[in-house]
Protein backbone atom coordinates (compact mmCIF):
# COMPACT_ATOMS: atom_id res chain seq x y z
CA UNK A 1 0.00 0.00 0.00
CA UNK A 2 1.46 3.80 -1.11
CA UNK A 3 1.50 5.69 1.59
CA UNK A 4 -0.43 9.29 0.88
CA UNK A 5 -0.23 10.94 4.17
CA UNK A 6 -3.72 11.77 4.55
CA UNK A 7 -2.52 11.51 8.34
CA UNK A 8 -0.59 14.29 8.74
CA UNK A 9 -2.63 16.60 6.29
CA UNK A 10 -5.48 16.31 8.70
CA UNK A 11 -3.49 16.96 11.70
CA UNK A 12 -4.30 20.69 11.64
CA UNK A 13 -7.48 20.09 11.61
CA UNK A 14 -7.56 17.49 14.20
CA UNK A 15 -5.57 19.70 16.57
CA UNK A 16 -8.51 22.51 16.02
CA UNK A 17 -6.80 24.91 14.22
CA UNK A 18 -8.51 26.51 11.08
CA UNK A 19 -7.90 26.24 7.52
CA UNK A 20 -4.15 27.06 6.58
CA UNK A 21 -5.73 29.61 3.84
CA UNK A 22 -8.50 31.11 6.17
CA UNK A 23 -6.19 31.78 8.34
CA UNK A 24 -3.14 33.33 5.99
CA UNK A 25 -6.59 35.78 4.69
CA UNK A 26 -6.82 36.94 8.18
CA UNK A 27 -6.98 40.81 8.91
CA UNK A 28 -3.74 42.21 8.52
CA UNK A 29 -1.96 38.34 8.05
CA UNK A 30 1.07 39.00 5.42
CA UNK A 31 2.19 34.89 5.27
CA UNK A 32 1.37 32.26 7.47
CA UNK A 33 4.27 29.23 7.73
CA UNK A 34 3.23 25.68 9.25
CA UNK A 35 4.85 22.74 10.41
CA UNK A 36 3.45 19.60 11.04
CA UNK A 37 5.10 16.90 12.50
CA UNK A 38 4.22 13.46 12.85
CA UNK A 39 6.42 11.27 15.54
CA UNK A 40 6.75 7.77 16.02
CA UNK A 41 5.15 6.43 18.41
CA UNK A 42 7.11 7.81 22.13
CA UNK A 43 6.17 11.68 20.91
CA UNK A 44 3.19 13.91 20.71
CA UNK A 45 2.20 14.98 16.99
CA UNK A 46 2.60 18.47 16.77
CA UNK A 47 1.51 21.66 14.63
CA UNK A 48 3.21 25.16 14.50
CA UNK A 49 2.43 28.24 12.90
CA UNK A 50 4.55 31.08 12.80
CA UNK A 51 1.84 34.17 11.64
CA UNK A 52 3.58 37.53 10.12
CA UNK A 53 1.39 40.78 10.61
CA UNK A 54 1.84 43.78 8.70
CA UNK A 55 2.67 45.49 12.43
CA UNK A 56 5.81 43.33 11.96
CA UNK A 57 4.99 40.78 14.93
CA UNK A 58 5.60 37.45 14.39
CA UNK A 59 3.42 35.05 16.66
CA UNK A 60 3.78 31.11 16.76
CA UNK A 61 1.39 29.28 17.85
CA UNK A 62 1.94 25.46 18.98
CA UNK A 63 -0.59 22.49 19.53
CA UNK A 64 0.20 18.86 20.24
CA UNK A 65 -1.99 16.29 20.56
CA UNK A 66 -3.38 14.83 23.26
CA UNK A 67 -2.56 17.71 25.21
CA UNK A 68 -5.61 19.63 26.36
CA UNK A 69 -5.02 23.30 26.74
CA UNK A 70 -8.11 24.94 25.49
CA UNK A 71 -6.05 27.00 22.66
CA UNK A 72 -2.63 26.42 21.24
CA UNK A 73 0.49 27.47 23.22
CA UNK A 74 1.35 31.46 22.22
CA UNK A 75 5.25 33.16 21.69
CA UNK A 76 6.49 35.55 19.76
CA UNK A 77 9.31 35.08 17.13
CA UNK A 78 11.91 37.64 16.81
CA UNK A 79 11.21 39.25 13.21
CA UNK A 80 14.68 39.14 12.19
CA UNK A 81 14.96 35.11 12.80
CA UNK A 82 11.52 34.95 10.44
CA UNK A 83 13.07 36.58 8.09
CA UNK A 84 16.45 34.43 7.81
CA UNK A 85 14.16 31.33 7.81
CA UNK A 86 12.05 33.05 4.69
CA UNK A 87 15.50 33.94 2.90
CA UNK A 88 16.46 30.32 2.96
CA UNK A 89 13.60 28.93 2.06
CA UNK A 90 13.75 31.34 -0.86
CA UNK A 91 16.89 29.97 -1.64
CA UNK A 92 16.51 27.12 -2.20
CA UNK A 93 12.72 27.80 -4.39
CA UNK A 94 10.49 26.16 -1.89
CA UNK A 95 7.77 27.37 -4.00
CA UNK A 96 9.01 24.94 -6.75
CA UNK A 97 9.87 22.09 -4.40
CA UNK A 98 7.52 19.03 -4.30
CA UNK A 99 7.40 16.43 -1.76
CA UNK A 100 10.51 13.92 -0.90
CA UNK A 101 9.92 11.03 -2.89
CA UNK A 102 10.13 7.76 -1.23
CA UNK A 103 8.89 8.51 2.24
CA UNK A 104 6.31 6.06 4.16
CA UNK A 105 5.16 6.04 7.72
CA UNK A 106 8.51 4.65 8.32
CA UNK A 107 10.03 7.67 7.99
CA UNK A 108 8.95 9.09 10.94
CA UNK A 109 9.24 12.17 12.28
CA UNK A 110 7.40 13.77 8.60
CA UNK A 111 6.85 17.31 8.42
CA UNK A 112 4.50 18.92 6.03
CA UNK A 113 5.84 22.34 5.64
CA UNK A 114 3.35 24.54 4.05
CA UNK A 115 3.51 28.48 3.53
CA UNK A 116 0.31 30.63 2.44
CA UNK A 117 0.05 33.97 2.08
CA UNK A 118 -3.59 35.27 1.08
CA UNK A 119 -5.49 32.23 -0.85
CA UNK A 120 -1.91 30.74 -2.04
CA UNK A 121 -0.76 27.90 -0.08
CA UNK A 122 2.58 25.36 -0.97
CA UNK A 123 3.36 22.20 0.92
CA UNK A 124 5.94 20.07 1.11
CA UNK A 125 6.17 16.60 2.75
CA UNK A 126 9.87 15.25 4.07
CA UNK A 127 11.87 13.44 6.58
CA UNK A 128 14.10 15.51 8.40
CA UNK A 129 16.05 12.20 9.39
CA UNK A 130 16.45 11.33 5.47
CA UNK A 131 19.48 13.85 4.81
CA UNK A 132 18.75 14.53 0.77
CA UNK A 133 18.99 18.09 -0.89
CA UNK A 134 17.31 20.43 -0.98
CA UNK A 135 14.93 19.22 1.61
CA UNK A 136 17.83 18.95 4.57
CA UNK A 137 18.01 22.49 3.47
CA UNK A 138 14.71 22.95 4.69
CA UNK A 139 15.32 20.85 7.93
CA UNK A 140 18.50 22.96 9.01
CA UNK A 141 16.46 26.15 8.21
CA UNK A 142 13.62 25.55 10.46
CA UNK A 143 15.86 23.83 13.58
CA UNK A 144 18.63 26.88 13.31
CA UNK A 145 15.78 29.73 12.56
CA UNK A 146 13.10 28.48 13.95
CA UNK A 147 14.05 25.04 16.58
CA UNK A 148 10.75 25.87 19.31
CA UNK A 149 8.44 25.34 16.21
CA UNK A 150 9.45 21.82 16.12
CA UNK A 151 9.85 21.01 20.06
CA UNK A 152 9.10 17.76 20.81
CA UNK A 153 6.96 16.53 24.11
CA UNK A 154 6.72 13.01 24.54
CA UNK A 155 4.06 10.77 25.35
CA UNK A 156 3.23 10.26 29.48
Amino acid sequence: MTFDGAEIYELAWRLGMPELERAARGAGVISVLEIAVLHSGRLRHSVARAIESQLGEVELRVAYEGLRLGAPLRTTVDRQRMERLNAALLAIKFGQLSDQSGLGRGDAPLWLLSRASGSHAHRVLLAPGKPEPPWSAIVQAVQTWLPEAIREIPLR
